[in-house]
């Protein structure tokens, strides 16, 4: 302890315009400021680190330390804070019961199943002195991240009269690029009326009494990138050394402890402490649980359609689906239900239901139809004006204006002005932090929104101002990858002209701003739905990040500059590299790579293992299609099925991205279904059930529709998996 160490640390606590003074005498040290328009006093002992504080005619006070003087009344008063911020966070966070399952691991493989368990991973392990420890949080899109750390904040503010532990402010990234973390700091501390200041947080942190969680780290970044996060997140950590605690939210193709404590180089691996937590998805007991809290019975969850979206692995236990059955959805209403894509299948029963909700003045003047078709506008030109806006939520006013520019001409103004006050309150919105501001239920809605947006507005060969200035990320692209799939898959399908538009933009464009890379890494993500028939190429694109699903068409791909290309589940065996440079490539078993494919700077796989020595990344990548006779050696496909175009179809049906196939109004269901091998590969699918049939009425005929069980799984040909073992083995029986 010394003098500049107490101004540092006390001297952010005193008034505007005042200069804290110190003196030294016989290893005492005496602070002299005004707080809060009062003289305060402080004598710390630099022996026993015990502390006096006189604040105006007070008595004066003994502290234990100069942590237990901070968390007092005269300065952050964390009493108060825990009580204000348990009030807020207790009105505005879901019920106990209606909490979705937690089901995350460690890096070390512990599995964390609650809220508690969580939090008591903070200070588990021995620290050093001067270390800062970091818990980072990470998982897809819509997993639970920004739930968890609000049920963690609220957690610890409800026990802190009792427990003392550190409180946690919730830091949000609210969806805006070049974000300052001081800045966001600074409206989280205003949003809990709390009277500490941005720049007195850190010294809190610092000393264990509070830590700071910032959630949605991955999208703090800058137009070149992710330097200035990176660089504003060392700051921090330097600046907390001591007993400071950081957390860290981020998706999992951003996040991983492996990356951050390369890329972060201010973490002293051997003095700080990182802990990793990867969230999954509700595994299918999970999920059957929760839903029984909101009435499922039995009886619901045998129905084919919900017996589906149940599967393990399945896209519909993510907890921002699984919320939305519960509490939106009905089990009746999926009774005989076999939409491929459960995005739209939701948001078609969600307008079907709000559409009802305008009240009868409105019923009576305008069809049902037309409401339906009025909401989709509506929440799209929401998408958009926060996409374009750079931010979650919009003014009621904001709100009101989108939902008369939505609507046809030609109604009384009194049905308008109940239509205004009703779309502020429809179902897809929620109230934001701040008064009489609103935002979407979650972020994967408001992109599944803007995606559909984007597809009309190029078919337009228009470039909307999102597009030209924002950065798009891998949680907006596997929305909007979802969102083609769907529009490919129609038989009046619009993804041609789609791809002919975005390529037109990209070469008539300038390099100002963004907009060449975002068309870049939209045409990435149609790659599966290029026309087989001509020799299309991509060429001359500088992309930030990238993502391939599906069976990518035949294209060439040259001079090409992918900072980062995800490929988990994708099939990129046709493309064709030319002078194409990738930085991380991030993939898992079931990926496949052509001759051509470059090496990249490093690889990412889908657990979080980095790879970065170039012998490895070669071997790697030769074992996943790059060298034909080495992936032989790898899979569970011998080398006559490997050879067979029966592995080529089971590898497109596998990656198909609807959850039921049916040959009629549906390209790539038909492709598959129609293909002279199918018969033989279904046999042995439902021979080791892994095929889901039903005969259903579709379009006024009865329909044949199928699923494919664990395909994940069968794409990444585990030998430890016994049940694909056993398929492939009967498969390369039957040829």
């Amino acid at each position: 302890m010394d003098r500049a160490k107490i101004l540092e640390e006390l001297g952010p606590f005193c008034d505007i315009g005042d200069t804290p003074k110190i003196t030294e005498k016989d290893g005492k040290f005496t602070l002299r400021m005004n707080r809060d328009g009062r003289p305060l006093k402080v004598i710390i002992d630099g022996g026993s680190q015990k502390v006096q504080t006189t604040w105006g005619v007070t008595t004066p006070r003994s502290h234990s330390s100069i942590a237990a003087m901070l968390s007092s009344e005269i300065f952050s008063n964390l009493k108060r804070w825990s009580e204000t911020q348990y009030d807020l966070l207790k009105s505005i966070s879901v019920t106990a019961k209606k909490l979705i399952p937690i089901n995350g691991k460690t890096h070390d493989n512990r599995h964390i199943s609650n809220v508690e368990e969580t939090s008591a991973l903070l200070n588990y392990l021995p620290r050093n002195q001067n270390s800062t420890e970091i818990l980072l949080i990470d998982g897809a899109a819509g997993i639970g991240k920004t739930n968890l750390i609000e049920q963690l904040a609220l957690l610890r503010s409800e026990n802190y009269k009792t427990s003392l532990a550190p409180l946690i402010l919730h830091v949000k990234s609210r969806g805006r690029v070049l974000s300052n973390i001081q800045d966001l700091m600074a409206f989280s501390l205003q949003t809990i009326r709390s009277n500490i200041t941005y720049d007195q947080l850190p010294i809190l942190v610092r000393y264990g009494l509070v830590i700071v969680a910032i959630d949605g780290f991955d999208e703090l970044g800058d137009p070149n990138g992710y330097e200035l996060a990176w660089t504003q997140l060392g700051e921090l950590i330097n600046f907390v050394r001591g007993n400071g605690t950081i957390i860290l939210s981020g998706r999992d193709t951003f996040m991983g402890r492996e990356r951050l404590m390369n890329d972060v180089k201010e973490i002293k691996k051997d003095i700080d402490v990182v802990t990793g937590l990867t969230l999954d998805s509700p595994n299918p007991d999970q999920a059957r649980t929760y839903l029984r809290t909101c009435q499922w019975s039995d009886s619901d969850f045998s129905l084919p359609a919900v017996s589906v979206l149940l599967e393990e692995g399945s896209f519909a236990m993510r907890p921002v689906f699984l919320r939305l059955l519960g509490d939106v959805i009905k089990p009746k209403q999926l009774r005989e239900k076999t939409e491929n894509y459960l995005t739209s299948m939701l948001v078609t029963h969600m307008v079907e239901r709000e559409a009802k909700l305008f009240g009868k003045a409105v019923d009576a003047v305008i069809s049902p139809d037309k409401m339906e078709k009025f909401l989709m506008a509506f929440v799209r030109e929401a998408a958009r004006d926060m996409a374009d806006s750079q931010t979650e939520s919009l003014d009621e006013s904001t709100f009101s204006w989108i939902a008369e520019a939505a609507l046809e001409e030609g109604y009384p103004q009194e049905v308008i002005g109940l239509i205004k006050n009703r779309a502020n309150v429809v179902g897809f919105l929620i109230p934001d932090e701040r008064a009489r501001y609103r935002k979407f239920i979650n972020s994967q809605l408001m992109n599944f929104f803007l995606a559909q947006t984007t597809i009309d507005l190029v078919l337009k060969l228009e470039l909307p101002k999102y597009l030209r200035r924002n950065l798009l990320g891998s949680e907006y692209l596997s929305i909007f990858i979802d969102v083609i799939a769907e529009e490919g898959a129609s038989p009046e399908s619009r993804m041609s002209k789609f791809i002919e538009n975005a390529v037109w933009l990209a070469q008539n464009h300038s390099y100002v701003d963004r907009g060449i890379r975002n068309l870049g890494a939209l045409l990435f993500a149609s790659l599966p739905y290029f026309s087989m028939a001509e020799d299309a190429v991509l060429e001359d694109f500088e992309i930030d990040e990238a993502l391939i699903r599906g069976t990518a068409s035949a294209v060439s791909i040259k001079d090409v500059m992918i900072s980062q290309l995800d490929s988990r589940g994708g099939d990129l065996g046709l493309l064709k590299f030319t002078n194409v440079s990738i930085v991380n490539l991030i993939a898992n078993n079931s990926s496949r790579f052509p001759e051509s494919f470059p090496n990249p700077k490093f690889i990412t796989e889908g657990d979080g293992k980095q790879i970065s020595d170039p012998k490895e990344i070669e071997e790697w990548l030769n074992a996943r299609g790059r060298n034909h006779s080495e992936t032989l050696s790898q899979g569970l496909a011998s080398v006559a099925v490997s050879r067979h175009p029966v592995y080529k179809l089971l590898g497109r049906a596998c990656r198909i991205r609807q959850y039921w196939l049916r040959a009629e109004d549906d390209i790539y269901g038909e492709r598959v279904l129609k293909d002279k091998d199918w018969p033989l590969l279904r046999n042995i699918l439902v021979k080791n059930d892994l095929l889901r049939e039903e005969v259903r009425q579709a379009s006024g005929r009865p329909s044949a529709f199928y699923h494919i069980r664990m395909r994940d799984r069968i794409l990444a040909e585990n030998h430890n998996d016994v049940e694909i073992a056993k398929f492939f083995s009967d498969l390369s029986a039957s040829i």
